[in-house]
C-alpha cells in the first residue's frame, strides 16, 4: 500500500511540507494536509527516525481520514518501525484479505516475520512479493537483497541478487553488491568478475576500485591490488582508505621506501590521525631511517598523548640505536597505557635481555605467553633466554608444557634439541633432529650453529646419518 507520490516531491516541496507540519504541531495552528501529504510526512519521519512526529502525523491523519486504507497501512509500518511486530502483522493480515496483489504488502510482511525470528516464513513472503510482479521487479529484488545484506544474511542476499542479475545484467547496484557478497563468502574469483563487470560500465567508481583492490589482496595478487588502489586515488585523491591499503600492501611486500611515500601523502590528508604517523614511522624504522622514524612517532604522540603504539615505536627505534635505557622508559609507558598488548611485552623482554636483566626479561616473556598462549614468539624468546642462561631443564619443561601446540615450529624443536644435547641427553636430541630434518633438512645447520658441537665428531656423524 506504499504510495509512491511522495517519491515525486522535489527536495524543496518536501522541505516546505515538513516545515508546515512541524509549525502546525509546535504552534497548535490548524493546517490542511491531504492523504498523500500525510503519507509523505510519515515516510519522511520514519526515514529520519523522528518517532514522535510519525505518531503525531498518523494520529492526525487517522482523525481526518478514518476510512483511508493507505493511512491504516501506515500504522502497520509504524508498528514495525517501533518493534511492535505482532500489531504490525495483525494489520498486514487484514490487508491480505483486502488486497492480496500488492507486492509492498508482502515485502513489509517479510521484514516483520524476519525480525520476529521466522526466517523461512519471511523468505516465503519475499518470494510472494516477487511473484506478483515477475517481470518489472528489479527495484523490489534489490530492496530484498539489501535487507538481507544489512541483516548479515549473505547467502540470502546473494539469492535475490542473482535473480536480479539474470533479469538485468547491467544494473550497477546489483553488480556492486554481487562483488561484495562473493567477497564475504570468500569466493574471490567470482567477486573479481562482478566488480570488473561493474567497472566496465562505470570505470570512475572509486569505491569499486577500492573493493576490487581488497579482493586482489586477499588473493595474494598484490601488484593488481596496488594498481586498483592507484585508480581509486586517481579518481578520488582524498580516498584515505585507499592510501592506507596501498601503503600496507607495499609494506607487506617489504617495499618500505614506496610505502613511506604513500603514508607521507596520507599524512597530508589525515593530518590529525596519530595512527597514520605511526605507520609512516614503521616504514622509516624498517629502512633504518631512525631520525625520521622518531620524528613521526613523536608527531603521533603529540596528536594523541595516550597513543600507546607511538611510545612503543619510539622504544623500538631507540633499541635499534642501542639506547636500551631510554628504550625501556618508552616501552614501560606504552604498557602503562595498554598493559595487555602482547607485542609490548615481547619488546620489553628483548630490551631487558639486552640490558642483561635476565629475570625481568623472563617475566616479560612469561606475561606475553599468558596474554596470548596461541602464538609461538614469546615461548621461543623465553626458551632462547633460558638456553642462553644454561637452564636446560627449564627449556625442556617449557617445551613439554606447551604440548603439541607448535609441533610444526622448527625453531622450537631446534632450541629443545639444543637444550637436550647441552644437558648430555644426545639420544633425545637426535630423535628431535630426525623430525627436524624431515621437515627442513637445511635447518640442521641452525642447530649446529647454535650448539657448535665441532669437537663431538661422533655426534656430528650421527646427525649426518639421520
Amino acid at each position: 500500500m506504499r504510495d509512491e507520490s511522495s517519491d515525486f516531491l522535489s527536495f524543496e516541496e518536501e522541505y516546505e511540507l515538513v516545515n508546515r507540519f512541524d509549525e502546525a504541531m509546535d504552534s497548535g495552528a490548524t493546517q490542511f494536509f491531504d492523504v498523500h501529504e500525510f503519507i509523505a510526512l510519515i515516510d519522511f519521519y520514519i526515514d529520519h527516525d523522528v518517532e514522535e512526529r510519525v505518531l503525531q502525523a498518523l494520529t492526525l491523519a487517522n482523525k481526518i481520514y478514518p476510512n483511508s486504507l493507505e493511512i491504516k497501512y501506515k500504522w502497520a509500518e509504524y508498528y514495525h518501525y517501533i518493534g511492535e511486530n505482532d500489531k504490525a502483522l495483525e494489520i498486514i493480515q487484514y490487508f491480505e484479505n483486502v488486497d492480496s496483489s500488492n507486492p509492498e504488502l508482502y515485502y513489509l510482511k517479510g521484514e516483520v516475520l524476519y525480525e520476529s525470528g521466522n526466517l523461512n516464513a519471511a523468505v516465503e513472503s519475499f518470494d510472494k512479493a516477487i511473484s506478483i510482479e515477475p517481470v518489472e521487479n528489479i527495484e523490489l529484488l534489490h530492496r530484498i537483497s539489501t535487507f538481507f545484506l544489512e541483516s548479515e544474511e549473505i547467502n540470502l542476499a546473494l539469492k535475490y541478487l542473482l535473480i536480479s542479475y539474470r533479469k538485468e545484467r547491467n544494473n550497477l547496484a546489483v553488480l556492486f553488491d554481487l562483488g561484495y557478497c562473493f567477497e564475504r563468502l570468500n569466493e574471490l574469483e567470482k567477486s573479481v568478475r562482478y566488480y570488473n563487470e561493474y567497472l566496465d560500465i562505470n570505470p570512475f567508481s572509486a569505491s569499486a576500485w577500492y573493493n576490487l583492490g581488497i579482493v586482489h589482496t586477499k588473493l595474494g595478487e598484490f601488484d593488481k591490488a596496488i594498481e586498483c588502489y592507484d585508480f581509486c586515488i586517481a579518481i578520488d585523491p582524498a580516498y584515505s582508505s585507499a592510501y592506507h591499503n596501498k601503503g600496507n600492501t607495499l609494506a607487506t611486500l617489504e617495499r618500505y621506501d614506496e610505502a613511506a611515500k604513500v603514508f607521507e601523502e596520507l599524512s597530508k590528508i589525515d593530518s590529525e590521525d596519530s595512527k597514520v604517523f605511526s605507520l609512516l614511522a614503521e616504514c622509516y624504522e624498517k629502512t633504518e631511517n631512525y631520525e625520521k622514524a622518531l620524528d613521526a612517532y613523536n608527531k603521533a604522540i603529540t596528536l594523541n598523548p595516550d597513543f600507546a603504539e607511538g611510545y612503543y615505536g619510539i622504544g623500538v627505534v631507540l633499541a635499534g640505536k642501542k639506547k636500551y635505557d631510554l628504550s625501556l622508559n618508552f616501552i614501560r609507558r606504552a604498557l602503562t597505557l595498554n598493559p595487555e598488548e602482547y607485542d609490548f611485552w615481547l619488546g620489553l623482554g628483548r630490551v631487558y635481555f639486552e640490558l642483561n636483566d635476565i629475570e625481568n626479561s623472563i617475566k616479560a616473556y612469561q606475561e606475553a605467553t599468558t596474554l596470548n598462549p596461541e602464538l609461538p614468539d614469546a615461548y621461543l624468546s623465553l626458551a632462547e633466554v633460558l638456553l642462553y642462561e644454561e637452564r636446560f631443564n627449564e627449556v625442556h619443561k617449557l617445551v613439554e608444557g606447551i604440548g603439541n601446540r607448535f609441533d610444526t615450529n622448527i625453531s622450537m624443536k631446534i632450541i629443545n634439541a639444543a637444550a637436550l644435547y647441552l644437558s648430555h641427553r644426545s639420544k633425545e636430541a637426535l630423535d628431535i633432529l630426525k623430525d627436524v630434518k624431515k621437515m627442513d633438512p637445511s635447518s640442521i645447520n641452525d642447530f649446529i650453529n647454535l650448539v657448535e658441537p665441532g669437537n663431538d665428531s661422533e655426534f656430528i656423524d650421527r646427525i649426518n646419518e639421520l
